[in-house]
């Protein structure tokens, strides 16, 4: 999310001196750059829900493509919004740690749609003080991702992002030497500094998948992380890890290919 100009424009609600008497229970940070058509369908998503207990956050890299208008048209609605350059996405995120007022922290980008807000539990976490509250999240339609809290954590990302919502005074700013792979750092940093996590089973969020993780660079970033984290021996029962689900994977590919083959040919010799 970089622009060649340093120009700064804000607005929203507290800007028109309409800033909530107390802070709401979840503060929703959307970050956006020469996405004009997701913002839309995000922004009329989150507000499809009842705001009385969420504000909105929205962070914009400098677009110039209608993403300023298009803030402007939802300037009492969007509590605070943004549009300046910043130095990426996990920039653009800790920019809007400072601006949240809410006692939880949610992240909703393009391709992401919040499906519901577990108030109920949220609240109840809150009176409980925990740290990191997670939910299952679906991806792309196809599949649920259930996140867990346990020691799994050590060795992969068990948290989805849309799915997540971090208490805001004990969340940990991202750390950008991790331009892709920088919320899976905060998820084990937050675990090593003792975080109270608690998993529910509401699915709250819909998640397109894809992105530069599953890239070259984005495994060196993983390792890097698994290094400076917790060691060389859980990154190599990391690495285990994921290459026994990668042959499991093959198993199974190769277990529906032999079926669907079998099957075809039952069907031909019930035919004749």
């Amino acid at each position: 999310m970089n622009s060649d100009t340093a120009l700064k424009i804000e607005g929203g609600r507290r800007t028109l001196g309409l800033q909530r008497s107390e802070p709401p229970l979840v503060t929703v940070i959307t970050v956006v750059f020469r996405a004009c058509a997701e913002l839309e369908k995000i922004l009329h998503n989150i507000f499809e829900h009842d705001s009385t207990d969420f504000e909105l956050i929205v962070i914009d890299g400098g677009s110039q493509d209608g993403t300023v208008d298009m803030l402007c048209e939802w300037n009492d609605r969007i509590e605070y919004w943004v549009s300046e350059p910043d130095k990426g996405i996990f920039d653009a995120m800790n920019k809007a740690q400072s601006f949240a007022r809410g006692h939880f922290l949610l992240h909703i980008n393009a391709g992401d749609k919040l499906l519901l807000l577990p108030r109920e539990e949220l609240k109840q976490a809150f009176r409980d003080r925990i740290d990191v509250v997670t939910f299952p999240v679906t991806v792309d339609g196809t599949r649920v991702f259930r996140p867990s809290c346990g020691p799994m954590l050590r060795l992969k990302n068990t948290l989805h992002h849309q799915g997540t919502f971090y208490r805001r005074e004990t969340f940990l700013p991202y750390d950008l030497s991790y331009p892709m792979l920088a919320d899976f750092d905060l998820n084990q940093r937050l675990a090593l500094r003792g975080a109270k996590m608690r998993a529910y089973d509401k699915v709250v969020a819909w998640h397109a998948s894809g992105g530069a993780g599953d890239s070259i660079d984005g495994y060196a970033e993983h390792t890097r992380i698994m290094l400076t984290n917790y060691g060389r021996l859980h990154l190599y029962a990391s690495i285990a890890l994921s290459e026994w689900k990668g042959i499991k994977s093959r198993r199974k590919a190769a277990f529906l290919r032999w079926l669907a083959k079998y099957r075809g040919k039952s069907s031909g010799k019930a035919q004749s």
